[in-house]
């Protein structure tokens, strides 16, 4: 009887202490990881202000977790703070370049560069990304956090930078990647030297982005 009553005594004890005394079984700890987990599920959930928190809280944590860092300079894009997108993406390869993810990084800078107007370091980006993709191990990239963006939507940057920086043979070039690997049997030759064939290119441009975003 007195057995049983002292254990149930230290029964209500422990119960009492994890109530009252969290901390009795020591702080939990979240990890840099575990932080970044916690923004990608807020930022597949379009909740890119608590996203953005979370990434933030990670980065204090660890000012060398790359996935933080990948992970702010998407959801500040989402934001509409591209600015502040281009200084995280590239904050972090000043810092780690040897993650797996790092084409999310230059697929990121380039979307970041093409909102502010920066059209030569959006196709410098977008450049970089396809010389860093991998033909056999990764020839067809897919944003791991929104399986809608992909390496179709880097080489439209890329088309749409060369046409803003009048490149037109490049633009034209890029235009007809973008039909192949998307399966279409369209290819364009115009006469990108005369104006009626700069807007054909033009008109190309717009028709895929609007593909490829209701895609």
């Amino acid at each position: 009887m007195m057995k049983h009553t002292r254990y149930i005594l230290t029964t209500v004890g422990l119960v009492i202490c994890l109530v009252f005394f969290p901390n009795c079984r020591g702080k939990i700890v979240t990890t840099e990881d575990e932080l970044a987990e916690y923004g990608w599920t807020m930022y597949e959930s379009k909740d890119y202000i608590e996203a953005r928190s979370w990434f933030a809280d990670g980065i204090k944590k660890d000012t060398s977790y790359y996935d933080n860092y990948n992970g702010m300079g998407w959801t500040m894009g989402h934001l509409r703070l591209a600015d502040s997108s281009v200084y995280y993406f590239e904050k972090l390869l000043t810092i780690d370049t040897t993650f797996d993810e790092i084409l999310d990084i230059y697929a990121g800078l380039s979307f970041a560069h093409n909102a502010l107007g920066n059209n030569t370091e959006a196709r410098t980006y977008s450049n970089i990304f396809f010389g860093k993709q991998n033909p056999i191990l990764d020839p067809d990239w897919v944003f791991d956090h929104n399986s809608k963006i992909n390496y179709l939507d880097v080489r439209l940057i890329l088309a749409v930078s060369e046409f803003r920086l009048a490149l037109f043979e490049n633009c034209q070039e890029s235009i007809n990647k973008i039909y192949k690997d998307s399966g279409a049997a369209t290819v364009v030759e115009v006469d990108y030297t005369t104006p009626a064939g700069r807007s054909k290119l033009a008109t190309h441009l717009a028709s895929l982005q609007k593909t490829l975003q209701n895609s």
